[in-house]
């Protein structure tokens, strides 16, 4: 069902043009990767689909960035136990965010040059091997374990002690100041006189949101931002893969066989199966912070701030890139003011997460660098 009263207002018709063209190719792969084959996909949340004359593009973004907010590992699934760590809207952590310092390991970027088991793939892999190795080699270990998940062939637990040890690696991997020698996925920068976190992800070309920078730093305020100070960046783009029947989406560091599993949340989908398979991208300027929105069922109107606007706190705009699905407009990925839907069919087609997931989803997905993939 295309909604068209729902594409958000700062949503253009025109293409992504030479960027988009590059990217299609990657896209397709990854559905084929993923098992898709002829599906579309489109997101449209059963509350929030913000519309094109009312969503709010004024918002302004926040300041700082909560460093306990750290990617989802929570398995919503039938067959896998759920990892719990926290409760109420605290997320469980693939990766916690350090604050502050945490135990640099040699703050070098890597070169091109690097052939470490981070970015070869490994060949034979079993759980046992790769769990043994996450001390002495965590980044092949996290490649490894990535490779193993993407494969499906473990069972519940063996998929349990996977995810918690990926949670554990990319809590210093990624998601805290430490840097690692050789890592493909992160650079090192040096602070200067003017800087802001805005002004360094532009002209290192970092392909996420600003936040994601003083997230994986540990940083309470982008005001902590010193000369000379050295900063772990994230390099290359982020994608994301929404399994329907595991109600769960991950996000991947690269493409390929060279990708690592970053994080993984649970959502909530289309009431009876309206949410389709198939490939998509970010809609050019159709990423919003506390958007306005109007449900195009009832014409009930919520205003940004209101805090019963089913939308939530975030809004991320899909556009299709496959022949077959570039006409749906007015869906995407959103937060929602009902938890309890999570996990379940309920939305109008839209992927919907807790408001805490989609914040940190909102930093990984960038237009035009990312691609998403839903899956059976």
């Amino acid at each position: 069902m295309t909604l068209g009263s729902q594409q958000p207002r700062s949503s253009s018709a025109t293409l992504f043009g030479t960027n988009r063209r590059k990217l299609i190719p990657i896209a397709l792969a990854l559905v084929a990767a993923a098992g898709v084959a002829g599906g579309t996909f489109y997101f449209t949340g059963n509350d929030k689909t913000p519309t094109a004359d009312r969503v709010s593009t004024n918002a302004v973004p926040p300041t700082t960035v909560t460093p306990s907010v750290a990617p989802i590992v929570a398995q919503k699934t039938t067959e896998m136990p759920a990892i719990t760590a926290n409760s109420g809207r605290q997320p469980v952590a693939m990766t916690a965010p350090v604050e502050g310092g945490g135990a640099a390991i040699q703050p070098v970027t890597p070169s091109a040059s690097v052939t470490t088991a981070a970015t070869k793939a490994p060949t034979t892999i079993n759980l046992a091997t790769t769990l043994a190795m996450a001390p002495a080699d965590p980044l092949g270990a996290r490649l490894a374990l990535t490779h193993l998940l993407d494969r499906r062939e473990l069972n519940a637990a063996e998929e349990f002690s996977a995810i918690t040890s990926l949670r554990e690696l990319n809590a210093k991997l990624f998601f805290s100041p430490a840097m690692s020698v050789g890592d493909p996925f992160i650079r090192v920068y040096t602070v200067q006189p003017g800087d802001t976190l805005s002004k360094v992800a532009k002209k290192n070309d970092v392909q996420t949101d600003w936040r994601i920078i003083q997230r994986m730093n540990g940083m309470k305020s982008e005001k902590s931002l010193r000369i000379g100070q050295k900063l772990k960046l994230p390099v290359g783009a982020f994608h994301a893969e929404v399994s329907k029947s595991n109600y769960q989406m991950k996000i991947y560091a690269g493409e390929g066989p060279s990708r690592v599993l970053i994080a993984i949340f649970p959502v909530g989908l289309g009431e009876l199966n309206s949410t389709p398979t198939g490939a998509f991208m970010v809609r050019p300027k159709s990423k919003l912070i506390n958007p306005e929105w109007k449900n195009p069922r009832t014409g009930e109107h919520f205003a940004s701030d209101d805090p019963k606007n089913p939308i939530g706190e975030r809004w991320i705009g899909l556009i299709g890139v496959e022949a077959h699905n570039q006409g749906f407009k007015g869906y995407g990925i959103h937060g929602t003011v009902d938890p309890a839907s999570i996990g379940k069919q309920a939305s109008m087609g839209c992927v919907r997460m807790s408001d805490a997931d989609v914040e940190l989803v909102y930093e990984f997905l960038t237009e035009p660098n990312s691609t998403i993939v839903i899956a059976p």
